[in-house]
Parts: C-alpha cells; sequence; structure tokens
C-alpha cells in the first residue's frame, strides 16, 4: 500500500479538476494559444461553464491567487484526489490534512484505531466511523460515505462527496465550512448532519449551536447573504443547484444515527428497510410489493439486523425465512 487515497473518477469531479486547473493558469498574463485552449474548453459544455464560475466565486476571493506563481506550481505538483472550492486556495498551497488518530465504531459498538493523516475519511459498506481533527472538532462518517479535508491557517474546509456526516464543530477563530454538491454551512459552535440522499438532493439537519448555509456558485451582480439554519427543522436542495427547501423534521428522528439508531412516525417498511441494508451482512428482502407498502413506526436499531427483523416480523405480524440470497420478509 502507498499510503495514497484513489483518484476520483466520476465526471463531476473531473470537471472540477479541469476548472480549478484553468481557473489557476489563468491568472495574470495569458497568452494566445493559452487562451484559444481555455476558451475551447470552456465553451464546450455548460457543466464546464459552470464549474469555472464556481471556482471563479471561491478562489477569487483568495489573496493566495492574485498574482501568486507559487499557486500555479502548487496545482501542478498537487494530488489529484482533492480539489477544494472557496477560499481555501490557501488549502491548495498547504493540503495540510488536520486530522489526529481516528476511530472506528463496529457494529458492535467495539473501536479501533488506524492513523489516516494523509487519507481523506471514507467509510466502507456496514461501518460508521469518527474521526477527531486537529482542531479538537470531531466527523462521523455513516456507511459508504466520503469527506475530504483540508485545515489551513485561515480556516477549517471540508467537502462531503458521498453518503451521510455529522459533524461536532469546537469555537475556534477559523471558520469551519463544509461543501456538499452547490451549497456549504459555515458552522461557530455546532453540530449539524449533512448528506446526500436518493432524491438526488442534499440534507442538512442543525442538531445544536449555530450555522448558516450558503450556496457555492455566487450571481455576478450581486452577493446572496447567508441564511441561518434552525435546530429541527431540516432544510434540502438540488445536488446541481442551491434551491434550498425547508423539510419536515416531525416524521423523522435520526440524532442517534451515529450510534445506528432511528426513530419514525410512519415511514414505509421498503424505505426502512433499505437503510438497514446498509449494515446488513445479508440483505433483507421484501418479497410482496404490498408488504413493502405498510406503515412502520417506532425506534430501530438498524445496525443490529437481526433485532430489527425481529421487532418489524413481530410488529407487522411478517413471516421471516433466511435464505442463502437473504432474510426474506412475507405476510404470514
Amino acid at each position: 500500500m502507498n499510503g495514497r487515497p484513489e483518484e476520483p473518477t466520476d465526471p463531476k469531479t473531473v470537471i472540477e479538476d479541469e476548472a480549478i486547473a484553468w481557473f489557476v493558469k489563468m491568472r495574470g498574463e495569458v497568452d494566445r494559444g493559452r487562451k484559444a485552449e481555455f476558451d475551447a474548453w470552456f465553451n464546450a459544455s455548460s457543466e464546464h461553464q459552470r464549474a469555472y464560475h464556481w471556482a471563479e466565486a471561491h478562489f477569487g476571493a483568495s489573496a493566495v491567487v492574485k498574482g501568486s506563481n507559487k499557486l500555479e506550481t502548487a496545482w501542478r505538483h498537487r494530488p489529484r484526489y482533492w480539489l477544494m472550492a472557496g477560499a481555501a486556495a490557501a488549502a491548495v498551497l498547504l493540503l495540510a490534512f488536520g486530522m489526529q488518530a481516528s476511530r472506528t465504531v463496529s457494529l458492535d459498538n467495539s473501536s479501533i484505531a488506524s492513523d489516516d493523516a494523509d487519507k481523506p475519511m471514507v467509510t466502507a459498506p456496514r461501518e460508521i466511523r469518527t474521526w477527531r481533527l486537529s482542531d479538537g472538532s470531531s466527523v462521523t462518517l455513516d456507511a459508504d460515505s466520503r469527506v475530504e479535508v483540508a485545515m489551513t491557517s485561515e480556516e477549517r474546509r471540508l467537502r462531503l462527496r458521498q453518503g451521510k456526516a455529522r459533524f461536532s464543530v469546537v469555537r475556534e477563530r477559523r471558520p469551519f465550512v463544509v461543501e456538499a454538491a452547490a451549497g456549504a454551512v459555515t458552522a461557530d459552535e455546532a453540530v449539524f448532519d449533512m448528506a446526500f440522499d436518493r432524491s438526488d438532493r442534499v440534507a442538512i439537519n442543525l442538531i445544536s449551536g449555530r450555522a448558516n448555509m450558503r450556496g457555492l456558485i455566487q450571481p455576478a451582480v450581486y452577493t446572496v447573504p447567508d441564511r441561518p439554519l434552525q435546530p429541527g427543522k431540516p432544510v434540502f436542495y438540488p445536488v446541481d443547484t442551491f434551491t434550498p427547501t425547508q423539510g419536515d423534521g416531525a416524521a423523522e428522528n435520526s440524532r442517534d444515527w451515529p450510534d445506528g439508531w432511528v426513530e419514525y412516525r410512519s415511514i414505509a417498511l421498503r424505505d426502512l428497510v433499505a437503510q438497514a441494508n446498509r449494515y446488513a451482512n445479508r440483505p433483507i428482502v421484501i418479497d410482496d410489493p404490498e408488504v413493502g407498502d405498510m406503515p412502520a413506526s417506532g425506534r430501530f436499531k438498524l445496525t443490529d439486523t437481526d433485532a430489527f427483523v425481529s421487532r418489524i416480523a413481530e410488529a407487522l405480524d411478517l413471516s421471516v425465512k433466511r435464505r442463502s440470497d437473504g432474510i426474506h420478509l412475507a405476510r404470514r
């Protein structure tokens, strides 16, 4: 093992890489050849244009960019697996990962320690894991999630790439910023969750403290002010545009998800089982679509598959059959 994380291969990440690279190259004097190459790339698609404006909005606010040949040098030698937006242009120069020893919380509540100081924070399927950052803040990742981190002298900046994370932020002079798709949250001293849901949206839920959200691409003619988050009132926005809408937090209580627990007033069984399958060694299978439509309510420990299946079967009067392809739920 070389200790380096894998490079991202999804198209959006590649375009973001290219956009920030072009933004760095276009600082200062630019010859005609480079300008022509940039124009060809910029005009090739609306995705290129959107990504470039995104990089421009962030890096343009940084004094590191202005007249600095060091930034381009740093860019050429950057680790390609991580490119952070926003006023974190300094992060491209420093790329100082501020993680101390991490803690893995397995499903039986035991823990192991490992040194991940040179890697992004990543969890495997069926894994919930907590990292302690050098500033004293912590990040807990749900199963199959990824967060990238840069700690500089000016700010603490993170980016949620996939999955779900809880951020417990301690107060200090540097802002704590978490980006996810088209938006970002800035917190002073707070606990909040951010997640990509199955509807191609980002969900934000402030649990305690104070935090604001904003779009990453600001209009050219004016600045959109930050919007304060309210505890217990989740907010959602599409991954490709920052158009937040208020959700109803009354139907779900996921405050204890880092310990494997969720609570619902009412949820379709198929949706609840889909969540439980994130932690199951053998999948839970619903054979009858009508069974999947059945409403479930209560408090469930999703990380304990056997206990979860037993409780659901008893509450909804279902049969349980364990087969080689999974645990099947059906009407009695």
